[in-house]
């Protein structure tokens, strides 16, 4: 049987030392609701695998604000909508599945392109 990493639409990556993530659903009155900080375990161009303190629901719209280690400044603001949540070994992971086509997703997705350094 295939490794699910074999239907990926673009390679996953570890996530560089120092990214830090926040994360609100998107939805009427997400302003009132408390962001999360998360672990972030890989990236790729379209999407971001991160470590949860609770479930999220699949197919939730979520905005994110990532701070890059490298990059000084504001971070980059993107939308996204998760793919997946589980909980293997006990701890809540997800899959974010990033819409390119608003916030920051031109810019974060030209850090994938070829010849840039991860």
């Amino acid at each position: 049987m295939p490794h699910r990493d074999e239907h990926r639409q673009h390679p996953r990556q570890p996530a560089p030392r120092g990214v830090a993530l926040t994360l609100r659903p998107e939805h009427d009155g997400a302003a009132d609701q408390e962001a999360l900080h998360l672990l972030c375990r890989d990236l790729s161009r379209t999407g971001l695998g991160v470590s949860f303190p609770q479930p999220i629901s699949p197919d939730t719209d979520v905005e994110l604000w990532v701070y890059l280690p490298e990059q000084s400044g504001a971070p980059l603001h993107l939308f996204g909508t998760v793919a997946w949540c589980a909980a293997p070994l006990g701890q809540w992971r997800a899959g974010i599945a990033l819409d390119l086509e608003r916030g920051d997703g031109g810019v974060w997705e030209a850090r994938f392109a070829p010849g840039t350094p991860p």
